[in-house]
């Protein structure tokens, strides 16, 4: 059986609201990336801005799941200024090496959708077995389901590869 977890930041709401639909079509455990900071008015926008800009990686609050544990971890940020959000960016950081298999996706109103994809899997270590973008007028409109369709198909046709079943020990003869 396949584990799977949606793992996400979301400002806005637009990341949420994609990375819930994936984690209940995929019957995906969900966590979201916590920032113990609001990021609410325009200071807090520069901010974030700025932090996404520089590759800051701001401290972000312990999440419950381990991602070891799964067979698959999607991951989802919306794009700040032609790059992945802050707080995404620090859970990679933290997380990359317990990454066996990724898909990513990516929420945006304007560009840098495909430098982002790109980014998502560098800082995974791996390339993403399915990639999707949204804009946020996509979201807003509920006109997700072509393009994410088209992702969890993709995300069907893989499977886990089998942990290698264990050898018997041989006995040395004399």
């Amino acid at each position: 059986m396949k584990r799977v977890l949606v793992v996400y930041y979301s400002r806005s709401g637009y990341t949420e609201f994609v990375a819930k639909r994936i984690a209940a079509a995929c019957h995906a455990d969900l966590e979201r990336i916590e920032d113990p900071r609001k990021r609410e008015g325009v200071f807090q926008y520069l901010r974030s801005a700025l932090e996404a800009l520089l590759g800051w990686r701001p401290a972000i609050a312990p999440g419950r799941r381990r991602p070891a544990n799964y067979d698959l971890v999607i991951i989802g940020t919306p794009v700040w200024f032609w790059n992945v959000a802050s707080p995404v960016r620090t859970w990679l950081q933290r997380h990359h090496t317990a990454l066996s298999q990724v898909a990513v996706f990516c929420t945006f109103g304007g560009s840098g959708h495909a430098k982002v994809l790109d980014d998502l899997e560098g800082l995974c270590g791996h390339r993403a077995l399915a990639r999707l973008a949204l804009t946020e007028g996509a979201v807003d409109q509920y006109q997700l389901d072509p393009p994410l369709h088209t992702f969890l198909l993709e995300l069907k046709r893989w499977q886990p590869t089998p942990a290698p079943l264990p050898q018997p020990e041989r006995q040395a003869t004399a």
